[in-house]
């Protein structure tokens, strides 16, 4: 299940950035197409919480949002014209309402039934990871639709795979079939409390702005690197999956035992800046007239790498530092508006605000790769400025999950 649920997901969300740059869409319809995900992800904690919570067992309703984002997506290709984008990036959308609640539900699935949770889940969750990659390697490699909208097809395809397999899961009902629905509980008021921790309120804030700046690698370094001259770039941005392994199972534990959750995340940002600055420098050789090969090949490939540590640094890490801050009775509350606003509001700020109107500003319709390297050395400076800010406001403090709120 996790395996083909985050290949289709890993189908379209790596290549489609490239697809529509090649295919003339502006670089607000990038924008506009890479905001679908982080839309849903807003609306999927409402979503979560009065239908898997209460009506319906978590593997039907995963089938059946699977089943239909599977019609959506099939259908986007018919509509992908560069003059008139809405109707293709509003199919993308009613796919991405579809698809990003049953990252919850498939969750909710393997939680229930595996026999050791604590155990188990990293082994089962590695395979959402594989999942991805495969699907990079199969976009460049098997189908060659790197710069094709095929790739939605590919991605149907697996959706419905995915989607018809949910019904043959074990039954997981609804755990509060029957209970009244609560809109603080939807919106996660149980946290709100928690805020009054200047120290938590900072992580929390930190987490949203720093996540601004996400969105350029998926929607914008396709492109790029397309227009260098790299033709596999699905399958090149799979490194970075690659990379998430042996840093989430060998490197991550270590470090935050050693270090804590704010070296943590120092690093993670740090990595941030390290990468768009890489990108900058190879946007800068390819400028002075240096080809995609040797030197600049390795420095794009070192800042995919680094997605890693830049990935799991800052998301697992937020994750882990709710986890230990909060109350158990609202623990499920907290990680759901942490994800709103990572994944969720940052994410649809960072496309709209950088993969949109900056990179239309920057780049226009005809870009450089000295405005390239402009473009990506815009996020360095961000991201400079809010991990001095992190660093000298956060401090960390030892204290037990059950701690009530100052």
């Amino acid at each position: 299940m996790m395996f083909v649920l985050f290949f289709t997901w890993g189908a379209w969300f790596a290549g489609l950035g490239r697809f529509m740059f090649e295919a003339g869409f502006s670089a607000q319809a990038i924008g506009n197409a890479y905001s679908c995900t982080p839309i849903a992800a807003i609306v999927t904690p409402f979503f979560i919480g009065i239908f898997a919570d209460r009506f319906m067992n978590a593997e039907r309703l995963q089938g059946i949002l699977m089943i239909l984002s599977a019609v959506f997506i099939a259908a986007a290709p018919n509509f992908a014209d560069p003059e008139n984008p809405n109707l293709f990036i509003g199919l993308l959308l009613a796919h991405s309402l579809c698809f990003m609640p049953t990252l919850g539900l498939s969750n909710t699935i393997c939680l229930k039934h595996l026999a050791d949770s604590e155990r188990d889940y990293p082994r089962v969750r590695i395979f959402a990871t594989l999942g991805w990659i495969a699907a990079g390697l199969a976009i460049s490699f098997v189908f060659q639709y790197d710069i094709s909208v095929y790739q939605c097809y590919v991605a149907a395809g697996a959706a419905l795979v995915v989607g018809v397999y949910s019904f043959f899961l074990p039954g997981t009902p609804p755990p509060a079939k029957g209970e009244k629905v609560s809109f603080g509980e939807l919106v996660g008021a149980g946290t709100f409390p928690y805020f009054k921790k200047f120290s938590f309120a900072v992580f929390m804030i930190a987490s949203l702005l720093v996540c601004c700046a996400f969105m350029p690698y998926w929607a914008n370094l396709g492109p790029f690197l397309g227009q260098a001259g790299m033709e596999k770039t699905t399958a090149f941005l799979t490194w970075g999956q690659i990379a998430e392994l042996p840093v989430l199972f060998f490197v991550l534990p270590i470090f935050l035992k050693k270090f804590g959750i704010k070296w943590t995340m120092i690093i993670g940002i740090f990595c941030w800046i390290l990468r768009y600055f890489v990108f900058a420098t190879a946007a800068g050789s390819l400028a002075d007239g240096a080809v995609l090969q040797g030197a600049v090949t390795s420095l794009a490939l070192f800042g995919v790498l680094l997605h890693g540590f830049s990935y799991d640094f800052v998301f697992v890490s937020g994750y882990l530092y709710v986890d230990r801050h909060v109350d158990e009775k609202v623990r499920a509350q907290a990680q759901g508006l942490l994800t709103v606003f990572t994944q969720g509001i940052a994410f649809l700020i960072s496309s709209q605000v950088l993969s949109g109107y900056y990179a239309t500003k920057i780049m226009g319709e005809e870009a450089t790769f000295s405005e390239w390297k402009q473009f990506w050395m815009l996020p360095v400076a961000y991201l400079i400025v809010i991990l001095v800010v992190f660093a000298f406001l956060f401090r960390e403090k030892k204290e037990p999950s059950g701690a009530a709120a100052d």
